[in-house]
C-alpha cells in the first residue's frame, strides 16, 4: 500500500485549440461525456454516491441502532433481519457499516483535500523558483519520502496520540510530499513554455504568473493525483484503526470492525471479516478507477468515439466494446485500416506507389480527414522531396506509409501502399514489423528524443540487426562500427560505448542515420533530417546523405519544407497543401516551370530567388485547419490568381500542359494551370 499519489503517465495538460461548431458544447459537460462513456466509471460513481448518503444520513438511513447490544443473537448469520448478520456482541453489521462509512469518508477528504492544498504552493514556488529554495524543500520533502509511507503514519500517529483529528493530520503530513513533487514536476515543465516567457518578458509579476499562467496548466494533473490518492487514504485510515489509533469503540469504523472481527471471530466466524474487508477494497477499486477515468478523460489524447456524442453511457459500453473487437485484428503499434476499396496496383510496379491515401483521425467533435486523395511514387534509387508549409500533411502522410500512427486516433480511410508489390495495408503485425527497418526505414527530426538516452550507441546500432538478421553478438558489434564508420563519425570504436548526451547533435543525427541503414533497406523516409541542425552540419548531412545514397542505390522520401535542400539532393518532388498532392514532377520542370500558384509562391519566398534589396516574399493568410477546409481549390482563399470557379468546383490531379507528352508526367491541380504565365526560380 502507498500513501503517496500514483504520477504514472501523469503531465500538464496543454490547451488545445478547436474549431468552434455549431453545436458546440462546455468543456466541463464534455468531461463528464467523457467519464461516462465507461461502465466502470458509471459503477464507480454510482457506489460512491451510494457511501456518500450513507456517510451524509448515518444513522438515518441504518436499519438498526449500530451500538445497540444483543448478546442472545450474537454471532448470527446474515438473515433478512440482519443482512450482514451479527458482530460476537449482537450488533447488527450492516448498520455499524453504514455508520462507519463517515469516519472513512471525512478523514479521506480531510487528508487528501487539506495534503493537495498545502503541496500546491510547496510545488509551484520550488519548480518556478528553483535555485537555493527548490533544493532546500525538495531535500525536506525527500527526506520524507525516504520513510515508508505507512510506517511514517503510524510514527506520527502514536506521537500526536489516539484520536481522528490526530490520525488525519498524520496522514495528510504522509501525503505532502508526494503532491509536492507532482506539481513541482509539472511546473518545472510548464514553465519554459513560450507563454511564460513571454509574461516574464512584459514584467509580469511572480504571483500573477503562478496564480493564471503556471496553476491553470498544473491543476488537472494535481486533481488527477488526488483522485487516486483517495484510495490510498481509505487504506490508510482503516489500517490505524486496526491498530487502534483511530476512532475509539464503542464508535463504528471499518477499520475498528475489522480488528474486532479479527479479535475474537477470526477461527469462529470468519465471514464477519469478509463485510468490512469487502466495502474497503470496493472503496478503493471505486476510487482508482474513477481516478483513471478522470486522467483520461483530462488528456488531450484520449480518443472518443465518433457520431456517438448523443449516446447512453450504457450505448457508449457497447461502442466500445465494438471497438475493442475490431482492434484485436489490428494490434496496437499498427495504424487501423477501415478502407472499403482497395486501388488496383499500378503496373509496372515501381518500389512505391502510394495509391489514393486518404487519412482520418477521431476527435470530441467528430471524424477529421487530414491526407486526402494522395498518389505518388518513388523509384527504385530515387530521392522523391515531399515539401509543403507546417500542417498540409507530410509527416502523417509518411507515417501513414510506415503504420505508425497510433489507432485510436488514426485510421487509414481509403486507399492502398504497394511497396514492391505487396499492400503494406493488408500486412499483419508481424508482417509489418518484419519489414520496418529491414526493408523501409525513417529517420525523424530530433535526434536526442529519438535516441533511447538509457542505452549506449552500440547498443541501439546492433538492437535492428539481432531483430532482423539474428546475428551473433560479435558479428553485430563489427557491423555497428563498420556502420559508425559508413556515416563518418570518427572513432566509431569509442562512439560504440558512449550514449546520446555524450554526442553533438550532428553525431546525434548520423548514428540516427546509421541505425536506420542498419539493415540495408531499400527505402529510406527522412523526416526534416536537418531541421534541428546549423547550417554547417546541415550541409554535411545532405552530403553524407547523398553519397550514401549513391553508393546503396537507395531510395528516399526526404520531407521537408525547405526548397533549397530539395533543389539540392531531390530527383522529383511533390507539393503538398491542405492534405492533398497539388503538384509534382522532376526538380527541374517545377521549379523552373511550376503549374500551381502555391508552388509559385514557395519558390519566390525562398531567400535565393529574391532580388537584392527586396522584401522577402511571403505567401499571404496560413494553412487552413483540416475541419475549416474550403470548397473548391483549397488554396483559393490565398491565392492571387482566383477566379469564381475555384471556389466551387472540385479539382482533381492531372497531368500539367509542360510535362503531359514527356516520360515523367508534372501533375498538377490547378484549374488555370493551362493559362497562367507563373514565375518559377532562376
Amino acid at each position: 500500500m502507498s500513501l503517496r499519489p500514483d504520477t504514472t503517465g501523469l503531465a500538464p495538460v496543454a490547451a488545445v485549440e478547436t474549431v468552434a461548431t455549431a453545436r458546440s458544447t462546455s468543456p466541463r459537460l464534455r468531461l463528464v461525456r467523457r467519464l461516462l462513456r465507461k461502465r466502470g466509471t458509471v459503477l464507480a460513481i454510482a457506489f460512491l454516491m451510494l457511501v456518500a448518503i450513507a456517510a451524509i444520513f448515518g444513522t438515518a438511513v441504518a436499519p438498526h441502532d449500530p451500538n445497540a447490544q444483543d448478546i442472545l443473537n450474537s454471532n448470527d448469520v446474515p438473515s433478512w433481519s440482519h443482512p450482514f448478520g451479527t458482530d460476537d456482541l449482537g450488533r447488527d453489521i450492516l448498520s455499524r457499516l453504514i455508520v462507519g462509512a463517515r469516519i472513512s469518508v471525512r478523514i479521506s477528504l480531510q487528508t487528501v483535500l487539506l495534503a493537495g492544498l498545502i503541496a500546491l504552493p510547496i510545488g509551484l514556488v520550488s519548480g518556478y523558483i528553483g535555485g537555493r529554495l527548490d533544493n532546500l524543500l525538495m531535500r525536506i520533502v525527500d527526506a520524507m519520502l525516504a520513510f515508508p509511507p505507512l510506517v511514517l503514519a503510524i510514527a506520527v500517529a502514536g506521537l500526536l496520540g489516539k484520536g481522528v483529528g490526530n490520525v488525519a493530520l498524520a496522514i495528510t503530513i504522509v501525503m505532502v510530499p508526494g503532491f509536492a513533487r507532482l506539481v513541482r514536476a509539472s511546473t518545472l515543465a510548464v514553465k519554459e513554455e513560450t507563454f511564460v516567457e513571454a509574461s516574464r518578458s512584459i514584467g509580469t509579476r511572480t504571483r500573477r504568473i503562478l496564480s493564471h499562467r503556471i496553476l491553470p496548466n498544473v491543476r488537472s494533473p494535481l486533481i488527477v493525483g488526488m483522485s487516486l490518492a483517495f484510495g490510498a487514504a481509505i487504506l490508510a485510515e482503516a489500517g490505524l484503526s486496526f491498530l487502534g489509533l483511530s476512532q475509539q469503540p464503542p464508535n463504528a469504523s471499518w477499520g475498528n470492525m475489522l480488528r474486532r472481527a479479527y479479535d475474537h471471530s477470526l477461527y469462529t466466524h470468519p465471514w464477519q471479516l469478509w463485510f468490512p474487508g469487502a466495502v474497503i477494497a470496493l472503496m478503493v477499486l471505486a476510487y482508482n478507477t474513477l481516478g483513471d477515468a478522470l486522467r483520461d478523460a483530462l488528456s488531450a489524447s484520449q480518443w472518443v468515439p465518433t457520431r456517438d456524442h448523443h449516446r447512453k453511457p450504457w450505448q457508449a459500453w457497447n461502442v466500445l466494446q465494438a471497438w475493442q473487437q475490431r482492434q484485436r485484428k489490428t494490434r496496437r503499434g499498427l495504424t487501423a485500416v477501415t478502407r472499403i476499396e482497395v486501388p488496383a496496383a499500378p503496373d509496372p510496379a515501381p518500389l512505391l506507389a502510394v495509391e489514393h491515401l486518404s487519412l482520418e483521425f477521431d476527435t470530441e467533435q467528430g471524424r477529421v480527414r487530414v491526407v486526402d486523395d494522395v498518389s505518388f511514387s518513388v523509384a527504385s534509387g530515387e530521392v522523391l522531396g515531399l515539401v509543403g508549409e507546417s500542417g498540409s500533411g507530410k509527416t502523417v502522410t509518411s507515417l501513414a506509409i510506415m503504420r505508425l500512427l497510433g489507432s485510436p486516433p488514426a485510421r487509414i480511410a481509403e486507399g492502398a501502399v504497394y511497396f514492391e508489390g505487396r499492400d503494406l495495408f493488408a500486412l499483419s503485425f508481424d508482417e509489418m514489423r518484419a519489414i520496418r527497418g529491414a526493408e523501409l526505414s525513417m529517420v525523424f527530426q530530433d535526434p536526442m528524443t529519438s535516441l533511447n538516452p538509457a542505452y549506449t550507441i552500440g547498443d541501439q546500432l546492433r538492437e535492428a540487426l539481432r531483430l532482423h538478421e539474428h546475428v551473433d553478438r560479435a558479428t553485430a558489434r563489427a557491423r555497428a562500427r563498420e556502420m559508425l564508420d559508413l556515416v563518418q563519425i570518427p572513432a566509431p570504436e569509442q562512439r560504440l560505448h558512449e550514449y546520446p548526451h555524450q554526442l553533438s547533435g550532428g553525431m546525434r543525427q548520423r548514428v540516427m542515420l546509421a541505425i536506420a541503414l542498419m539493415c540495408r533497406p531499400k527505402l529510406l523516409i527522412a523526416d526534416e533530417p536537418t531541421t534541428a541542425l546549423d547550417v554547417t552540419i546541415q550541409a554535411q548531412m545532405l552530403d553524407l546523405l547523398r553519397s550514401l545514397q549513391r553508393e546503396l542505390d537507395l531510395s528516399v522520401i526526404f520531407v521537408t519544407h525547405d526548397l533549397g535542400v530539395v533543389a539540392d539532393i531531390c530527383d522529383r518532388v511533390a507539393v503538398m497543401y491542405s492534405g492533398q498532392i497539388v503538384e509534382q514532377g522532376t526538380v527541374g520542370e517545377v521549379f523552373t516551370r511550376p503549374q500551381q500558384p502555391y508552388t509559385e509562391g514557395l519558390l519566390a519566398a525562398m531567400p535565393q530567388t529574391g532580388r537584392a534589396g527586396d522584401a522577402l516574399y511571403v505567401i499571404p493568410g496560413q494553412v487552413p485547419h483540416p475541419r475549416a477546409w474550403p470548397g473548391g481549390c483549397r488554396f483559393h482563399p490565398r491565392c492571387a490568381y482566383v477566379i469564381d470557379a475555384c471556389r466551387s468546383e472540385r479539382v482533381s490531379l492531372t497531368a500539367g500542359p509542360n510535362g503531359a507528352a514527356g516520360p515523367t508526367p508534372h501533375d498538377v491541380r490547378c484549374l488555370r494551370s493551362g493559362e497562367l504565365d507563373l514565375r518559377g526560380s532562376q
